[in-house]
């Protein structure tokens, strides 16, 4: 009978640890797989941090639309390809990013995923109080993934994106 409490008492506690722990999968499996890919150590998890339809009115026009320009500014791929459809992004802290050596801080990073498949992403300093424009993923400015300077970038993408009443 004692035996039988001890196995009882241990097929509970492995429950809960099973239970209880922080696997990550689906979506945010995908992105952690994808921070990897690209040479970065997960420090710490910090979930799904956004999910969004992506839309014209996002993009331009006000100040909400401010951190959607910063993000898409510094993609390689263009947003129209995915207008109408839900963004999710999640964010990781990692250590071994190029921005460490600018910060002397880790970095935490947005990994963005539409229908299932990474679509892009962007970085910043985990410096607390920190303020400006997001990197791309690899640490890059707007004007060095862009090749322009940011008033040339802003006129391109208030002719592209400021009619958003069409």
């Amino acid at each position: 009978m004692r035996y039988l409490k001890f196995g009882i008492l241990i097929g509970l506690m492995f429950l809960i640890l099973v239970g209880c722990s922080n696997e990550v999968t689906g979506d945010e499996k995908i992105a952690e797989q994808y921070v990897r890919a690209q040479g970065y150590n997960v420090t710490s998890y910090k979930g799904e941090v956004n999910r969004y339809s992506l839309d014209k009115r996002k993009l331009f026009g006000n100040t909400e639309s401010i951190p959607f320009q910063q993000a898409w500014g510094v993609q390689k791929v263009e947003p129209d390809k995915y207008f109408g459809k839900e963004v999710t992004i999640y964010a990781f802290t990692v250590s071994n990013h190029p921005l460490e050596k600018i910060y002397k801080a880790k970095s935490n990073v947005y990994i963005m995923l539409s229908e299932g498949k990474v679509i892009g992403g962007y970085s910043f300093p985990d410096v607390d109080g920190m303020v400006g424009g997001y990197y791309s993923l690899d640490g890059k400015t707007l004007e060095e993934v862009t090749g322009l300077s940011y008033i040339e970038w802003s006129d391109n993408w208030k002719k592209k994106y400021g009619d958003s009443l069409n």
